[in-house]
């Protein structure tokens, strides 16, 4: 993929196709491409970079079709690159017909259809791309919510391609399971017959720290998802069965791996879990939907029942109003309260790293939020001003009609003092910790604003069921989706839908009376142990048929 990022260095797209992924994408699109072509063979890279995948799928089309004459179209933003290109391919292909094009794809109006379109296209974040940018794409291609500029050549392809043509992306697995991908997912189900789906998720095909997917596609529509075939790849720490020199020598098969620099990689096959509007694209095997149903079985409600998710606070200057050490005159100042950031995440409970503190600038007026009249805070007044250049060069603060020292996303000042249950957005195992301490969570967590109507016994349960085992498998298997290093994001989208059994279920008293004796306070040896026992007991819980 051309990763675009903030850069001067990557915002041309230099990081382009290995080799290897160009030629494995190449063969897929040819399986599936069966003709004699009478006539010209025409391939399209709209966003052609260094040529990689033109070449190679022109050379493997010249040995399937060494007496057809190719007609090679690529498009290309940065003019040096095109013409660079444009040589190389023609010395290449010196018989056929080149044409590189400086131009951005997607300004283009579609005159030609091709047999093959193959493309890895930039992958450029909203904030990268602009909001004025960010916001033509969206109204141009009916897109909602963080647009990536990929979504707008994934929808656009289908103007270029023949009936009887096929695609191959390269991308980010992103859009598989964020909700702003829903509209590409539900467009592609509609527009194309999708027949392959590669996620090679944390294997680092690519220097860059997006997780790449293949999707091969052609004209028509996605209606029974047991015919698109899914391939998915990701870091395991299972035994493995064999090593191998490339991930791509084990694609078609199950079963773990381990490559030449010690990595282990569980190789999955099985076919597209849904094609119904705005679901998930997430692998399925017998052995999955059989799981899921079983558990589906045990589930009395789900995580949202409990409470909203929200994120943690936000300042846009840290280093003003976040800090670990408000000591000597520091110590002084009014607005000073605990803070709970990802150094406190534990299972169940904190862990003893020391609070951090927060100068938090709201409070409850009549039951909305208002900032502080730092007049009235002479010590908090000074510290601020201290840094009044940084704070008031916030231009959106200004924009919005804001005090100039506030924090950008306070949230509701009212609800910190309820209990609350805390978690990491990222790591590589769940950490979910209960806080009744009154503290403000910051913006590297997200925190659970339990109702009030929900009972303590329910409380601890949750606890019990998301920092277990089986939340894990839970996650893996019914989204499907990692970060490198194996790590997990614990996004609002799928931690409200984790299951939660009945009060009632007979594993459900064990495992509350451990999380109360975790609470309690153990030694680490024995909260390591219980934790173990509530592992068991979640298991059992929606598993065991009583």
């Amino acid at each position: 993929m051309r990763y675009k990022n903030e850069t001067k260095e990557k915002s041309n797209g230099v990081i382009y196709t290995p080799e290897e992924m160009a030629n494995f994408l190449s063969n897929e699109l040819i399986s599936y491409h069966i003709n004699n072509y009478d006539d010209e063979i025409y391939v399209l890279d709209p966003a052609v970079g260094n040529g990689e995948l033109l070449l190679s799928i022109g050379n493997l089309l010249k040995k399937h079709y060494p007496n057809r004459k190719l007609v090679l179209v690529g498009y290309e933003t940065d003019k040096g690159v095109a013409e660079t290109t444009s040589k190389e391919l023609i010395n290449f292909f010196p018989d056929d017909r080149v044409e590189i094009i400086h131009q951005d794809f997607l300004s283009v109006e579609p005159t030609v259809q091709f047999d093959f379109i193959i493309a890895n296209p930039p992958y450029i974040r909203t904030q990268i791309l602009g909001t004025d940018k960010a916001q033509e794409l969206a109204n141009r291609y009916s897109l909602s919510g963080r647009i990536d500029i990929y979504y707008a050549f994934l929808l656009y392809t289908k103007s270029f391609l023949k009936i009887d043509g096929i695609a191959g992306y390269i991308t980010s697995n992103k859009f598989f399971t964020i909700k702003s991908g829903a509209t590409v997912r539900d467009y592609m189900i509609e527009n194309y017959q999708i027949k392959r789906i590669v996620d090679f998720g944390d294997t680092k095909l690519f220097n860059a720290s997006v997780l790449p997917c293949i999707v091969v596609f052609s004209n028509g529509r996605t209606s029974d998802p047991s015919e698109v075939e899914f391939t998915s790849i990701y870091q395991t720490d299972e035994n493995e069965q064999d090593c191998i020199t490339s991930v791509f020598e084990k694609i078609g098969e199950n079963g773990v791996f381990s490559t030449s620099d010690g990595r282990k990689f569980s190789f999955k096959q099985g076919t597209l879990c849904s094609v119904e509007k705005s679901d998930l694209w997430t692998i399925s095997s017998d052995e999955s939907k059989q799981w899921l149903k079983t558990v589906e079985k045990h589930t009395a409600h789900h995580l949202f029942e409990i409470g909203k998710i929200r994120v943690g606070i936000k300042t846009t200057a840290d280093n003003v109003f976040i800090g670990d050490s408000w000591t000597g005159e520091l110590s002084k100042i009014e607005l000073l309260r605990p803070l709970i950031t990802h150094r406190n995440a534990g299972k169940i409970i904190p862990n003893s790293a020391d609070t951090w503190q927060v100068l938090y600038t709201h409070t409850s007026v009549n039951g909305k939020k208002a900032a502080y009249d730092i007049e009235k805070y002479p010590y908090a007044k000074e510290y601020l001003y201290q840094h009044y250049e940084q704070l008031s060069s916030r231009s959106y603060v200004q924009k919005a009609h804001r005090n100039w020292y506030e924090i950008w996303v306070p949230q509701n000042p009212d609800s910190w003092k309820a209990r609350k249950i805390v978690f990491r957005d990222i790591s590589e195992t769940p950490q979910f910790w209960l806080d009744e301490s009154g503290a403000i969570v910051n913006g590297d967590c997200y925190w659970i604003e339990i109702n009030s109507d929900v009972s303590e016994e329910m409380v601890y349960l949750t606890l019990a069921v998301v920092n277990s085992k089986f939340i894990e498998k839970y996650y893996d298997t019914k989204f499907h989706t990692k970060l490198y290093s194996g790590k997990r994001r614990f996004m609002t989208q799928y931690v409200e839908e984790f299951p939660l059994p009945s009060l009632d279920n007979p594993y459900a008293q064990k495992a509350i009376a451990v999380v109360k004796k975790i609470i309690s306070g153990l030694s680490s040896e024995e909260e390591s142990r219980n934790i173990s026992i509530l592992n068991s007991l979640v298991d059992s819980m929606f598993t065991v048929t009583s």
